[in-house]
């Protein structure tokens, strides 16, 4: 028993920052028409913000004339963030997409241009864009690249994660402008425990995808503020995780943060003692010896106990506290050497400092140093 609990301890135990884990995208170019998502009920505007929306919308006019297609995108994206309700607003902001050459958001704009004016004069056309561009991102995309995807998603199901990282890799590398690969990349990346890999893909992913049209953009923004708040916390001293861990069963992982692990250690460590102390040997002395059965009360001379497996317990127990401690020792260093080292300003240094030769102009002096000694 004691042996499996220490097993369970000292496994690396790898857990997400958080209990809910993002979803991997599973929408890929394949054969037939693009299928468009569900439409989320848009809010319906207050009169001001419809008046906001129509200023913004002549805006983006203006600034599309003049040649700034980006300016125009970004006026688009907040007149359809003030009025979701507008098919003519979708529509003209999958345009603006299309102009700046980001395609995949673009294809859902036209897509929620659709569904929300269905039938309308002015959008009448968007199922036509909306095909093209499919077409051209599946021209895109190679073959490979597609079978990498597909199979990236498969591995991960099954929970075989390294080679899900090795398949989304083997997409970006055919397709690097590929968002959903990315993206799932970095999702399968956070469940290996491997955050400093994930946060660069997920920040990829947000260079890739416009925050406006896309809903994963707002989890994705969190996951990294989680993520670097995860990497800049301040990490348990090793050398204090140590000597607490040797002294108590369990507290090194407790020091550390990691509370699981510490409950484990503790019970596993209990649990030898406690057994070592129940299991027991006991002799009596018997005035008249009796022949293959128990003494009678009568006839007891007196009781002698002793407990043969207690001091045996007290060095395995020993010995998950001394492997638990230096368990939570390397762990201590690994984290603290993963930690990004803080800069340390001139002047919080000590000692005596040695400056070699310099020169400063102040005004009309020049000051020539050859060596200068400080005391701090």
């Amino acid at each position: 028993m004691w042996l499996l609990a220490l097993i369970a301890v000292l496994t690396p135990l790898s857990t997400p920052l958080s209990g809910q884990q993002l979803p991997l995208q599973r929408s890929y170019p394949g054969p037939g028409p693009f299928e468009c998502p569900a439409l989320v009920t848009p809010v319906t505007p207050t009169e001001d913000e419809e008046v906001r929306a129509r200023q913004l919308a002549s805006d983006a006019i203006e600034s599309s004339i003049l040649g700034d297609l980006e300016g125009a995108r970004t006026l688009l994206a907040e007149a359809t963030a003030a009025d979701g309700t507008s098919a003519e607003l979708a529509y003209r902001h999958a345009r603006a997409l299309e102009d700046v050459g980001l395609l995949d958001p673009a294809i859902l704009e036209y897509c929620r241009a659709l569904s929300l004016g269905s039938g309308q004069t002015d959008i009448q056309d968007s199922r036509a864009r909306l095909d093209a561009l499919y077409d051209v991102i599946r021209e895109r995309l190679s073959d490979r690249a597609l079978e990498a995807f597909v199979l990236g998603l498969s591995r991960a199901d099954v929970g075989l994660h390294v080679e899900a990282v090795e398949s989304f890799s083997v997409a970006i590398e055919e397709s690097p402008q590929w968002a959903a690969a990315v993206y799932n990349r970095a999702v399968v990346l956070e469940a290996m425990g491997q955050f400093r890999e994930s946060l660069a893909d997920y920040r990829r992913y947000l260079e890739l995808t416009p925050s406006e049209v896309d809903a994963d953009v707002v989890g994705v923004s969190e996951r990294i503020g989680m993520i670097e708040g995860e990497l800049t916390r301040p990490t348990a001293n090793p050398a204090s995780t140590l000597a607490l861990g040797v002294l108590f069963p369990g507290m090194g992982q407790y020091y550390a943060g990691r509370g699981r692990a510490g409950t484990l250690v503790l019970a596993a460590a209990a649990g030898v003692v406690v057994t070592g102390f129940l299991l027991k040997e006991v002799t009596v002395r018997c005035l008249v010896p009796a022949e293959g059965g128990d003494c009678p009360p009568d006839q007891v001379v007196d009781e002698m106990s002793r407990r043969p497996y207690l001091w045996p317990a007290v060095g395995v127990t020993g010995a998950v506290m001394l492997g638990a401690a230096i368990e939570a020792w390397v762990r201590a260093r690994r984290a603290r050497a993963e930690q990004p080292v803080p800069f340390e300003p001139e002047a919080a240094a000590r000692g005596i400092r040695f400056d070699g030769p310099s020169i400063e102009a102040r005004g009309g002096r020049v000051d020539l140093s050859v060596l200068r000694l400080r005391f701090r």
